[in-house]
Parts: structure tokens; C-alpha cells; sequence
């Protein structure tokens, strides 16, 4: 009986450790992301599953790809900062 209650309260102890760790990674939803949009700019990111780590040639064409999507979605974007500079 008292095997059976340690063994009970033993489990029920590792269980809420592993939640309670799961739980606090440290890292927001919004940091991963921003994290990801970094490596990203940086050609970090593979563009495929057998290109990791990247070489310095596929990290040079990632980070041209990500210009070059960035760049044509400044030009097609709705909102940001309106131009108030008038010629007086």
C-alpha cells in the first residue's frame, strides 16, 4: 500500500514538473516569429529540407530572394506613413 502511494505521488510530482516546465519556454509567439524573419534576412533559412546547414552561396541567393519579396511588397502595401512634405 504505501509503495502504491509513493509511486502514485511520485509520478503526479513528475507530471506537473514536465508541465510546469513546458510552460515556461521564455519566448513569446512574437519573438519566435521576429526570430524567424531574421534568419530569414540573414539566408539563414534553407529553401529546402537538404540544404542545412545552408552554404555561404545559398545563403547569398536567400538573402536576395528576401530582398526582392520585401522590396516588391513595399511598393504594393496598404497603409504605413503618409508623405507630408509639401513645396512651399
Amino acid at each position: 500500500m504505501k509503495k502504491t502511494l509513493l509511486l502514485l505521488i511520485a509520478s503526479l510530482t513528475v507530471g506537473f514538473a514536465a508541465q510546469a516546465q513546458a510552460q515556461t519556454s521564455g519566448l513569446t509567439r512574437a519573438e519566435v516569429k521576429q526570430q524567424l524573419v531574421q534568419a530569414e534576412a540573414q539566408g539563414l533559412l534553407p529553401s529546402n529540407g537538404t540544404n542545412y546547414p545552408p552554404s555561404a552561396r545559398a545563403i547569398a541567393r536567400n538573402k536576395a530572394v528576401f530582398a526582392e519579396q520585401h522590396e516588391s511588397k513595399g511598393a504594393t502595401a496598404y497603409g504605413g506613413v503618409a508623405d507630408t512634405q509639401t513645396d512651399h
